[in-house]
């Protein structure tokens, strides 16, 4: 039941956070990549108490001692491209002799994985200068008039494959040279989710009118029926300010929300794509076709409850973008 730190919030989130997707045990086995008698413990033991460190046993003695123990954290968070080896190789430096696996169990113990890292766009100070500006100026909006918007891409089986291999069994999963694809754009409003729209063509301004015309149209009649006092907030793909866009808007007389430049941190609906996107990647889909129902299916199964949280969310969204001076913040 010993799985790193990180691992355990994350089950606590995909269960029973107020934004989280409330998924059923046996799902979250699979995307946490344990078993769910692991998932049942670590739920349990948030409801008694909210810290999931482990807790203090008796057995053998550790190896290293505290003052280790956070030299190696240390080390591990000051190096961007830091492992084991150069890990250790520093610590023996200062005169610390120990091994590769005392290293990596420590990093675990303290919520640490082997990764990729992830890479974001690089925020100059005029862009948080503009989004901080931002920030303030919508410090008083009225979120549950606005529908969220947003374009993103599922890749039909874009997953990793992990087996126990044999000289006797070789495995081998067949891969395309193009990846196939679908486009999706949806929106939101705090009265619940719109319209999905799926494409597999490159969006364009004429594409993007097409979608307008059809699923915003329809989706701001569902959820705004007796008025149209609605905001649209998109992002600032230059598609979305194309004069054929813009063209359209002004035509059909829609709000536009200002929006800052490199802010996907405060759209909301970027946490409906996640949720999206794991529960798609543990499907066995085999077509386009099957993955646009999938997508569909899984987008009609959202609640009208998880979509006024996420609008909630925004005033704690905007909260936390002023007390990072306009950076990028965690949500």
């Amino acid at each position: 039941m010993s799985i790193p730190i990180n691992k355990r919030y994350e089950i606590v989130f995909l269960s029973i956070h107020k934004l989280g997707p409330k998924m059923s045990n046996n799902t979250i086995a699979k995307i946490i990549g344990c078993s769910t008698k692991t998932v049942r413990y670590w739920l349990k033991r948030y409801k008694k108490n909210k810290d999931l460190n482990e807790l203090n046993r008796s057995g053998k003695n550790r190896c290293t001692s505290k003052s280790e123990d956070k030299k190696i954290i240390q080390i591990a968070e000051m190096g961007k491209m830091t492992n084991t080896t150069l890990i250790q190789k520093k610590l023996k430096r200062e005169g610390m002799e120990i091994k590769k696996d005392t290293i990596r169990r420590r990093l675990k113990e303290n919520g640490g994985r082997w990764c990729i890292i992830k890479s974001k766009k690089f925020l100059e100070n005029k862009h948080r200068e503009e989004r901080l500006k931002w920030a303030y100026n919508v410090r008083k909006m009225d979120w549950n008039k606005v529908i969220f918007t947003d374009e993103t891409t599922f890749f039909l089986n874009k997953k990793h494959y992990k087996s126990w291999d044999f000289p006797s069994t070789k495995r081998t999963i067949k891969k395309t040279k193009l990846p196939i694809k679908v486009n999706v754009w949806g929106c939101f409003s705090s009265k619940g989710f719109g319209s999905i729209y799926c494409f597999t063509e490159n969006l364009t301004s004429e594409k993007l009118c097409e979608i307008y015309s059809n699923a915003l149209i329809e989706s701001s009649q569902k959820l705004f029926p007796e008025t149209n006092d609605w905001i649209l907030q998109e992002d600032n793909d230059p598609k979305h300010r194309s004069k054929i866009a813009t063209k359209w808007k002004d035509e059909n007389k829609i709000n536009v929300l200002q929006w800052p430049s490199y802010s996907p941190d405060q759209n909301p609906i970027e946490n409906v794509w996640s949720i999206l996107k794991i529960k798609i990647a543990y499907k066995d889909i085999k077509t386009i076709k099957g993955l646009k129902a999938e997508i569909k299916k899984e987008w009609n199964k959202l609640s009208i409850e998880y979509s006024k949280k996420l609008v909630d969310s925004m005033d704690n969204r905007i909260s936390s973008l002023i007390k990072e001076e306009g950076d990028y913040t965690l949500y």
